[in-house]
């Protein structure tokens, strides 16, 4: 049985840059806190004066959803997950917005502004879309005047 476990860790750890060359766990290993941990999702904020900055920011042509955050995107990656926390300052309402980073828009970009598109993500995606497909109305298909991206 020992033999058995000791082969079912090992494989666990196949990936591990911390396994020894013996195929044995070290003493670090077996410590949670000293295990890998699965990467932290990045926290943006966006704070929006009104509906028509909302609408200029929502990009309801990505799959599931999605909005626009003018950030340094020198720092971010595709497929990055991010929550954006988003608040209408016209109506006071506030959404923390799980997401995946799809759209950069690099400081060299020719229009528009330097920033993020993320894309909804998580079991909450659906509901975010419909909250601010909403609070726009009828505008929500239309495409804005302006847009930052």
């Amino acid at each position: 049985m020992g033999e058995k476990l000791s082969i079912e860790l090992s494989y666990v750890y196949t990936n591990n840059k911390n396994m020894n060359t013996s195929n044995e766990l070290l003493p670090d290993q077996l410590d949670p806190a000293t295990a890998p941990s699965a990467p932290q999702r990045r926290l943006l904020n966006l704070k929006l004066k009104d509906d028509a900055a909302l609408h200029s920011s929502f990009m309801p042509f990505i799959r599931g959803g999605g909005i626009f955050v003018p950030t340094n995107s020198e720092e971010y990656r595709f497929g990055d997950e991010v929550v954006v926390s988003m608040h209408l300052q016209s109506t006071n309402k506030k959404l923390a917005i799980p997401g995946e980073v799809v759209w950069i828009a690099p400081r060299s970009c020719e229009r528009g502004e330097e920033g993020l598109g993320i894309q909804f993500s998580g079991t909450t995606k659906a509901k975010v879309k419909l909250i601010i497909e909403t609070m726009l109305g009828d505008r929500a298909n239309i495409p804005p005047l302006v847009r930052f991206f």
